[in-house]
């Protein structure tokens, strides 16, 4: 029985040596280990995103060195523009200063265990360093500042061109205009902190000066559509004349922001216009029936333009902002515009020899020999392209010594025209010279019908 409790408390001496022992072993484990990271960083730790675990500070210090000398920074401008500044261009160094050794004595390496079971992360304060005179050399040969990339911003501006209700703003344009102090700034804060990438800011680029929401340019713009919404237009047979804003802008006084209409110019381009397609007083040109070459003048036939009324009443649709077709205000008009103003329907008197044509939509569709005034007399018919005043018939013709009864009354200059003479049995050859009439065209009555 004694023997039997000696071996059991042997056996216990025995157990608890050997507990001890491990014990021993595990503390003496434990306190090399803690020791061991009092000189380097625990497990799981990341110093600055770097796996330090088991790494000293200079192991540390070693890899940033190396990793600053890979370092480039891209630096992307507008209009991708991209330029790279590499470390060892900018001269790049880093300010240690104990930093890694703070960090690491900052752990509690009797706390390994627990780092097994989870991460830690150190951020230090890594100082670069570099020359600023060698950045500033750097950012002056950078692309973004060649000559071909460099592009001038613009400011907001009134159109030329006219939009459904006139003139409106056309935006600003940003360009591609760098400033160099502002773009040195920036790099310079990325170098710093080691950014990979930079976006350079709009406070890099010069701006325009005037925006689209510039508030005395849209007060310029919306005075000058009170006259250039207007949109007038002209039909001078198959020639157009538009009266747009462009044309209006012209016409205006502009002060600062205020707009006015200068009438005078707008009464400039009335004449203009009446200069160009008036026809009243011109010599014109025809070719006769019989294939002669005929060159007209005198009459009063044609367009003539009321130049004052017209000029008043475009001032008018201008400051309404009227968009139509307009038709001027005329003394006086002809059957078409252009050279040949008296349209395809007229009557051809040639006087020299006394015959007349008749001619209807360009066909001529009748003919006749006539007496014309008395050239022994005096009373010679006057030449000249003229309008027929009106046609009537069975009316009495008084003059200072006659009264003539006529069936067929058509005057196109006062008290001369084309009219039956029913009291002549010859017409034609030689007679206007010693027995013609007192200026009027006599016809066969049934020419004259």
């Amino acid at each position: 029985m004694e023997q039997r409790i000696r071996r059991r408390r042997r056996k216990t001496i025995e157990l608890r040596a050997i507990i001890l022992l491990v014990l021993t072993l595990v503390l003496i484990i434990y306190i090399g280990i803690s020791l061991y990271f009092t000189k380097h960083f625990l497990f799981n730790t990341y110093v600055n995103d770097i796996d330090a675990q088991n790494m000293t500070a200079s192991d540390i210090e070693e890899v940033v060195t190396s990793e600053l000398k890979k370092y480039v920074l891209t630096v992307n401008g507008r209009g991708d523009v991209t330029d790279t500044i590499s470390a060892d261009e900018a001269g790049l160094s880093l300010q240690m200063d104990d930093q890694f050794e703070e960090a690491l004595a900052s752990q509690n390496s009797f706390l390994w265990p627990a780092y097994l079971f989870k991460e830690d992360h150190i951020t230090t304060d890594n100082i670069v360093v570099y020359s600023a005179d060698t950045i500033e050399a750097l950012v002056e040969n950078l692309s973004i500042f060649s000559t071909e990339n460099i592009i001038e911003p613009v400011d907001a501006y009134i159109s030329d061109e006219i939009g459904e209700e006139g003139f409106y703003i056309v935006s600003e344009e940003a360009g591609q205009k760098p400033v160099k102090e502002k773009v040195i700034a920036e790099i310079s804060e990325a170098l710093d902190i080691l950014d990979a990438e930079l976006e350079l800011s709009d406070e890099c680029y010069e701006n325009a000066n005037v925006l689209s929401d510039n508030a005395e340019l849209n007060e310029l713009c919306n005075n000058l559509n009170q006259y250039c919404r207007a949109v007038i237009t002209y039909e001078f047979g198959s020639d157009i004349v538009t009266v747009d804003g462009t044309v209006i802008k012209e016409w205006c006084d502009i002060d600062g922001t205020q707009v006015s209409l200068d009438e005078t110019k707008v009464r400039d381009f009335v004449n203009s216009i009446a200069r160009q397609y008036d026809t009243f007083g011109t010599t014109r040109t025809l070719i006769s029936y019989t294939g002669e070459t005929v060159e007209v003048s005198g009459g009063d036939y044609g367009w003539w333009m009321d130049r004052t009324t017209e000029t008043s009443e475009l001032i008018e649709q201008i400051k309404a902002g009227e968009k139509t077709t307009r038709t001027p205000v005329y003394f006086g008009t002809a059957a078409e515009y252009g050279d040949t103003d008296w349209g395809s329907s007229y009557v051809e008197i040639n006087l020299t020899k006394q015959h007349l044509w008749v001619f209807v939509d360009g066909v001529m569709k009748e003919e006749s020999d006539f007496v014309s005034g008395c050239v022994n007399k005096g009373t010679c018919t006057p030449t000249g392209t003229y309008g027929i005043t009106y046609k009537e018939r069975d009316a009495t013709l008084v003059g200072e010594n006659y009264e003539s009864p006529v069936s067929y009354w058509m005057p196109f200059n006062g008290n001369v025209g084309m009219h039956d003479a029913s009291w002549r049995s010859e017409f034609g050859g030689e007679l206007y010279v010693t027995s013609g009439s007192h200026g009027c065209i006599n016809l066969p009555v049934d020419k004259a019908a």
